[in-house]
């Protein structure tokens, strides 16, 4: 099966800088790319050339087989866009923006008439369907953006920042749709800064640099492929007087008053390090609250990155 999203050598200059540059990505059918980078990257940009937002860029650009130029309406009524600033008329209800949206999506009546309701009720805000928008929170205006981008049941959701501006619950909320639409069989592409939440949901990541993509792959394969250095966690509830064994052991770094992290030297099996480290502890007279292998994450991965990139 081809993949659904397809971009080869895409090019986008601004004012003579090229934002994008030899850009290519393939996303396969029913996949959760998070698309990451630094600021000014040209992540915003290929999410709006995807959108149809930006419509003159060099090189070639398919969903699901159609070209975005040349077959705009059978590209774009496969794609739910999800934009960083959501702009709604501010004098409408909620119920009536939502409707006036679903239609010109080509939603017929009746079905808007029932998902309507049932996204607002998931997205718990079906007591806000007759608050005007502008009476609407930040967040709660961030969650009609999401539900008017799945309102005509697209097979891709485009997303940029979806999780901006956003507390803990209702971040918590918008990942569990972002795998419930996934199991329905929904490609998602988003973008996000909040690295810890394109690890909870993304099945693979991009990195795009210099306006192309540095590299990509489950976070796992990126983080074999980088040689991110091993480390130990240890958490202690009760710390002896002296910690000076542990540097005997690797490189000591504290991360909090109770916490520190001992990276190992390349080559080094890790079971016989915790083993020292809990033996020494021990006899030093402290008390273990948590030990062991503390896996490396995103942020780690993208932080090395960044080194990586400025170094060269």
């Amino acid at each position: 099966m081809p993949p659904l999203v397809q971009l080869e050598n895409v090019r986008k200059v601004y004012y003579g800088r090229a934002v994008l540059n030899d850009l290519s990505l393939e996303i396969p059918e029913g996949e959760v790319f998070g698309y990451i980078g630094p600021n000014g990257a040209g992540k915003t940009t290929t999410l709006k050339i995807l959108a149809g937002l930006v419509t003159k860029f060099e090189g070639s650009v398919r969903v699901g087989g159609n070209d975005v130029a040349r077959d705009r309406d059978k590209a774009h009524g496969l794609i739910g866009f999800m934009p960083q600033s959501c702009g709604f008329q501010s004098w409408r209800t909620v119920q009536s923006a939502l409707d006036s949206l679903g239609e010109l999506s080509g939603v017929p009546a009746e079905l808007r008439a029932k998902r309507i309701p049932a996204l607002l009720e998931r997205f718990r805000l079906l007591d806000a369907r007759h608050k005007k928008v502008k009476d609407l929170s930040g967040g709660m205006t961030q969650k009609l953006g999401l539900i008017q981008a799945l309102l005509h049941e697209p097979k891709l959701l485009v997303l940029d920042e979806p999780l901006e501006g956003l507390d803990p619950p209702s971040r918590n909320l918008l990942k569990e749709i972002i795998r419930e639409r996934q199991q329905a069989g929904t490609t998602v592409l988003f973008s996000s800064h909040i690295l810890s939440d394109v690890e909870d949901v993304a099945d693979r990541v991009g990195i795009l640099n210099n306006g192309k993509i540095a590299t990509s792959g489950s976070i796992r394969a990126l983080v074999t492929d980088f040689g991110l250095p091993l480390e130990i966690g240890l958490e202690l509830s009760v710390a002896p007087g002296n910690l000076g064994y542990l540097d005997e052991l690797g490189t000591v770094t504290q991360h909090r008053p109770d916490e520190w992290r001992i990276r190992l030297v390349d080559g080094t099996p890790s079971d016989p390090v915790v083993h020292a480290v809990i033996e020494k502890t021990l006899a030093a007279g402290g008390k273990i609250r948590k030990v062991g292998l503390v896996e490396p994450n995103l942020d780690d991965l993208f932080a090395q990155y960044i080194e990586r990139a400025h170094a060269n």
